[in-house]
């Protein structure tokens, strides 16, 4: 982790509010250099409240959301109106309050099978990809971490899986099984900036695990996000990082 910073914040609502300043800048810094902004969204309780700043004045003034391009890192196999479908949480927190253009939403499809809608996301990765890449860098990668150390939809135990830029993967957690959809490290670890955002003590444990000195992504997921000409950030809240060393 000699790439990563960590940076803490008092409560969740300072966290959010952080990572809105975060994504403002980063995303001005990305389109006066590359002429846009691809931005790789998490589900989540703290996501949601960062979404919700960035929806409303003054923040939705000063991002150039034509320009912006957004993406998810992982997807329940339901429908976008479902509750759990990470897309539609965003779409009602973000998208639907910000000038976005629709073909600059690259949501994860979800009506065809799991397999068809992993190869149907893993085309919409590479044509996105600038000429000279062989795969799409993306400008952030927003990330979680469960209480069960799993990011994304990568879970303990499940690192065989990892082949292929995006996968079908079946996880339970905090009682919701669910055939899931999810980009992998062969992705995540192209970006140039990767954000973790972490809150809340139910999630101490899991965090001192991802940082600590034993390592092992099979038990700790997160540990396999090491972008190889990025940087790594972990915003947490004081709750979180509790038992940080």
């Amino acid at each position: 982790m000699l790439k990563s910073k960590i940076h803490i914040s008092q409560n969740g609502e300072l966290l959010a509010k952080s990572f809105t300043e975060h994504f403002v800048s980063l995303a001005n810094d990305a389109i006066s250099k590359r002429g846009r902004f691809l931005a790789v969204l998490s589900g989540g309780g703290t996501p949601l409240m960062a979404y919700r700043l960035l929806s409303k004045p003054p923040l939705l003034e000063v991002v150039p959301w034509g320009q912006v391009h957004l993406f998810w890192g992982d997807e329940r196999h339901v429908p976008h109106e479902d509750p759990q479908s990470n897309f539609g949480q965003a779409r009602e927190a973000l998208l639907d309050h910000v000038n976005i253009p629709d073909e600059n939403i690259h949501s994860i499809p979800t009506d065809p099978s799991p397999g068809e809608a992993a190869l149907a996301y893993a085309q919409t990765l590479r044509s996105i990809a600038e000429a000279n890449q062989s795969s799409v860098r993306f400008d952030l990668v927003m990330l979680g971490l469960g209480s069960d150390g799993h990011t994304a939809s990568l879970f303990p135990g499940q690192s065989a899986l990892w082949k292929d830029p995006i996968i079908v993967t079946e996880g339970s957690y905090q009682g919701r099984p669910a055939t899931r959809l999810t980009m992998t490290p062969l992705v995540f670890n192209q970006a140039r900036k990767i954000i973790f955002l972490v809150s809340g003590e139910a999630k101490a444990d899991a965090l001192a695990n991802a940082l600590g000195e034993t390592r092992d992504v099979d038990r700790f997921p997160s540990q396999a996000i090491d972008p190889t000409n990025g940087k790594v950030l972990w915003m947490v809240d004081s709750a979180a990082a509790k038992m940080i060393p």
